[in-house]
């Protein structure tokens, strides 16, 4: 095998995420800075190859990978894996950082050889400039329509440009699931001897916390914590489906939601009730996972790429379950998404690339590594077992991800919406709505229209 460059160490291991969850918050730069140069968007996504060989070549063949430098270890580890069972493919992993590999995204997908597989976080331009391969005949050659198609709708993207429908241009090494991680000291301190399976219970632990002397919810409002907390209470009200339709940009789409409104609602009150913080808007992200891990708050709202961290921070201590539904017996939604790679256009070996990216997601070692290195789902086929881990944390991180398939509640991350207004509209109006300056329809209807202003409706 070739050599391996950048792996990183355990301790950023530890952080593999981090960078994603700021991601989230910038996708609207990132998204603007991946058209190339010169580039107006109008070449249009690619079309679908005729044909596609879903055989290796009996001739030795070397993939290229291009990833993120939190992702390094385990695509090393997955392309050590592959070439062990299939000795006439080998590697060249390399490992850059986010923020490198989005400023160069462009010149990147237009080299004379690009990368055979690249992690791309903000798809959706490259894949409008044709510089993405459709994987399409990929996905009916493999039987992909028995993966979970929520989440494959999060890469996919319409002749007209449209997300969310038409062609599919990435899959997933890793899905990722939020949800509330909680501090189980503090849970039996004020009665919670089980993650709440009702909205009631998880509001009542939380201003029991209060009363209890500690914060119900650690919030980053300064920085990416907002987005996760607002959109939480949303899922809980039961109508996450609807902000599909507004993250994916449709017609008559508005964040004037009801569910939004009761989400909104109830995170200004809990501003005022102490639930959160009233220094919540100078808490940064990692402050807020400070202060959780420190013993000051029963919960923080985030992801299954702080598993690892919490484990090393707390041990059996801490705990995660899907925010429950406001109507009991609901479906539960939550955000989850991919770690998404593509298959650069330009891309000499694309047959052998997507077999490996099919094999990553249906081979049992393959989703194994995935779960022990990364601490996430697998995902691939929906009646495939997903392996077990040693870390309870992550067993129940793995559950909750399965609950949201089953329940067809994967949503997409509001961050995501359109791509600018994010950082000017967006963050800056939920900061105002946990000040107080913002009644929760002013929030909504000042949201919205920075979304159509942003879109030119």
């Amino acid at each position: 095998m070739s050599p391996i460059t950048a792996a990183p160490s355990q301790a950023g291991r530890s952080h593999r995420r981090l960078a994603a969850v700021a991601l989230l918050a910038s996708a609207a730069a990132v998204l603007a800075a991946c058209a190339p140069p010169g580039s107006s968007g109008t070449e249009g996504p690619a079309t679908a190859a005729s044909s596609v060989s879903t055989t290796l070549p009996s001739d030795p063949v070397k993939l290229q990978i291009l990833t993120s430098q939190e992702a390094a270890d385990v695509v090393t580890q997955l392309g050590q894996e592959f070439t062990r069972q299939n000795p006439t493919v080998t590697f060249d992993v390399v490992a850059e950082a986010n923020s490198n590999i989005n400023t160069n995204l462009s010149r990147i997908l237009t080299r004379d050889t690009p990368p055979d597989i690249l992690f791309t976080p903000a798809l959706a331009q490259p894949a409008r400039d044709g510089l993405l391969t459709n994987l399409d005949p990929y996905y009916d050659a493999y039987g992909w329509n028995s993966w979970s198609q929520e989440l494959l709708r999060i890469a996919r993207l319409s002749p007209e440009g449209d997300r969310g429908t038409g062609s599919l241009y990435a899959v997933g090494i890793g899905y990722n699931v939020t949800g509330i991680y909680y501090n189980k000291e503090i849970a039996a301190k004020v009665g919670l001897t089980a993650p709440p399976t009702t909205f009631d219970q998880f509001e009542k632990a939380a201003t029991d916390a209060v009363a209890a002397g500690y914060l119900g919810v650690s919030l980053a409002a300064k920085d990416a914590g907002t987005p996760f907390l607002l959109q939480e209470l949303q899922n809980a009200y039961g109508n996450a489906p609807e902000i599909n339709d507004w993250i994916y940009q449709r017609p008559d789409a508005t964040f004037d939601q009801p569910g939004m409104l009761a989400a909104a609602q109830k995170l200004q009150e809990w501003t005022k009730n102490g639930v959160i913080s009233p220094d919540a808007t100078s808490v940064d992200y990692p402050t807020m996972m400070a202060d959780f891990q420190a013993g000051k708050a029963l919960y923080v709202p985030v992801g299954d790429w702080e598993n690892a961290r919490l484990t090393a921070a707390m041990g059996d201590n801490v705990g995660f379950f899907l925010i429950p539904p406001v109507d009991a017996g609901a479906k539960q939604y939550t955000m989850a998404s991919p770690a998404n790679y593509t298959i650069p256009q330009g891309s000499k070996n694309k047959d052998v690339a997507a077999y490996f990216l099919n094999w990553v997601q249906s081979n049992e070692q393959a989703r194994k590594i995935v779960v022990d290195v990364l601490g996430s789902s697998p995902g691939g086929p929906a009646d495939m077992a997903v392996p077990l881990s040693t870390s309870a944390l992550v067993d129940s991180t793995l559950a909750a991800f399965q609950k949201v398939l089953a329940d067809d509640g994967a949503v997409d991350f509001i961050a995501n919406g359109s791509a600018a207004f994010t950082l000017d509209v967006l963050n800056p109006e939920m900061q105002a709505l946990v000040l107080g300056s913002r009644t929760p329809q002013d929030f909504i209807d000042t949201v919205q229209s920075g979304y159509e202003k942003d879109l030119s409706r």
